[in-house]
């Protein structure tokens, strides 16, 4: 017997799922970003090689097929290729992965990526008709973790500065960055550089200020889900008229906040009032892995 793998690659973390040939998940683990738009070839192979090696320990059978998703180029593709024998590869739309994550297995609707980045997909009867969002941090990805996390940033600066109300994101602030005066973020931001990821890890403690009753945090999620509605009305606009039933598949962290979630949600029924909102129900590698077994049975 042998088993499947899936790889996803994306700009906070990278996932490795094993399967069986039956379907069933072996082993599941994590490495770091491999998002090549944002960090080096090096570093993407090592969280390559975290994933590879944390999922794969112990598991002695061939693998017989590699489902991939990752951003940038692939430029270590080679080395993944070879550590797993040169099995055949089969590539996943990262819209497709999201679909597929909610355990939606023919896509039909928007697959809508609030993660690191943003991205959304529009599928009618399982093909790729529109794809939106995913400019990256400095041209778009309006509703990701980034945008969140600087949003929330600039708010807290303003409130240092006095241009804004008091809000407890100044304390989050200097929690998370390891700062005093908030004027520290300065050379550490254009001087020393702080990664995208981090800079997107800050959209959870953004999150957790929102539950503990700040109001700029809350406006911020708001905003920033309402915001994403918008971009995903435009793509479902394209393909659906307004009752239509189709699947709105919600996927990335930024779901997790019940305030993102909701002014998502309430947005965009405004407008396709029957659409199906799902959640996901699976790691994004383990949706990978199982494109790929579903490619390997089809031949």
């Amino acid at each position: 017997m042998g088993v499947v793998v899936g790889l996803e690659g994306g700009g906070t973390k990278t996932g490795c799922a094993v399967l069986s040939e039956h379907g069933e998940r072996l082993a599941y683990a994590e490495g770091g970003p491999a998002n090549l738009n944002f960090v080096d070839e090096a570093t993407q192979r090592q969280s390559f090689e975290d994933a590879l090696n944390g999922a794969l320990g112990g598991i002695d059978a061939p693998v017989r097929a590699l489902g991939y998703c990752a951003a940038g180029t692939r430029a270590n593709w080679d080395w993944v290729l070879q550590r797993l024998g040169n099995p055949p590869a089969y590539p996943i739309e990262e819209s497709r992965m999201a679909m597929l994550s909610t355990g939606v297995e023919t896509a039909h609707g928007v697959a809508v990526v609030a993660g690191t980045g943003a991205l959304i997909g529009g599928f009618v009867d399982d093909e790729l008709k529109a794809q939106m969002s995913g400019w990256g941090a400095l041209l778009g990805d309006e509703g990701s973790a980034y945008d969140v996390a600087m949003r929330a940033i600039r708010a807290a600066v303003r409130a240092w500065d006095g241009r804004d109300r008091e809000t407890a994101l100044v304390e989050a602030v200097q929690r998370y960055f390891g700062v005093r005066d908030l004027r520290e973020l300065v050379p550490l931001f254009y001087e020393r550089g702080v990664p995208r990821h981090v800079v997107a890890g800050f959209a959870m403690h953004v999150v957790d200020t929102a539950r503990a009753d700040d109001m700029r945090a809350k406006f911020i999620l708001r905003q920033a889900g309402e915001e994403l509605a918008r971009d995903a009305l435009a793509c479902a606009a394209k393909l659906f008229e307004r009752d239509d039933i189709f699947t709105v598949a919600m996927t990335g962290g930024m779901f997790k906040s019940r305030i993102f979630r909701r002014a998502f949600e309430r947005a965009f029924e405004l407008l396709f009032p029957y659409a199906e909102f799902r959640e996901p129900v699976m790691p994004p590698a383990e949706a990978v892995a199982r494109a790929a077994l579903r490619r390997l049975r089809a031949g």
